[in-house]
């Protein structure tokens, strides 16, 4: 049996130490490689952020839409529900501001619907989609319950302030949807 030298014993550790590192760079690259692959498959620029249809305007967790043709209240309510969503409900001026520019068409503001209505009981106003009315822009007067206690539903861009009223639900306006916005896949590993 041949004794090995010194020098093979150098040369065979220092290949071990070589190779090791080796393995160790490949491991790197190989889990560098899966991340990156991991994450192409999921929104890697904007993980968790809410992301709205085309179309429509993102502003907080919702998104939203003016609709540009008019309808009775409950016809705009089920319009927007075939969308996702239903008529818009404000709670901030920050929305009411966003809301009101939407609304602004050819230079001017139009009527237009939003969510709220006492149908079911006078002077309780509920929003359609079931969040808490809390909020509210309503002209000076309003709400009045004019034409003979028949007004039950609510539109922006009313008067001179733009503000809101009471006004028959069978009237025809223009309206504006609101629905929650799309939150893509946050990525986990």
């Amino acid at each position: 049996m041949k004794k090995s030298s010194w020098s093979e014993s150098g040369a065979l550790w220092w290949t071990l130490t070589i190779l090791k590192e080796s393995l160790n760079k490949m491991k790197i690259l190989i889990v560098f490689v899966l991340l990156t692959l991991a994450f192409s498959a999921c929104d890697a620029k904007s993980p968790g952020l809410k992301k709205c249809s085309e179309g429509w305007t993102g502003f907080g967790r919702k998104c939203y839409t003016y609709v540009a043709e008019v309808k009775p209240w409950a016809e705009a309510e089920r319009y927007c529900q075939a969308l996702g969503g239903n008529l818009a409900s404000i709670h901030s001026n920050q929305t009411q501001a966003l809301l009101k520019k939407m609304g602004k068409i050819s230079g001017s503001y139009k009527r237009t619907w939003i969510g709220a209505q006492d149908a079911t009981q006078n002077s309780v106003w509920l929003w359609s989609d079931g969040s808490v009315f809390d909020f509210s822009l309503w002209h000076s007067g309003e709400p009045n319950h004019g034409r003979g206690g028949r007004e039950h539903c609510v539109e922006m861009n009313y008067g001179v302030e733009v503000l809101w009223n009471d006004a028959q639900c069978s009237t025809n306006l223009y309206f504006l949807c609101q629905k929650p916005a799309h939150t893509p896949p946050i990525c986990r590993i």
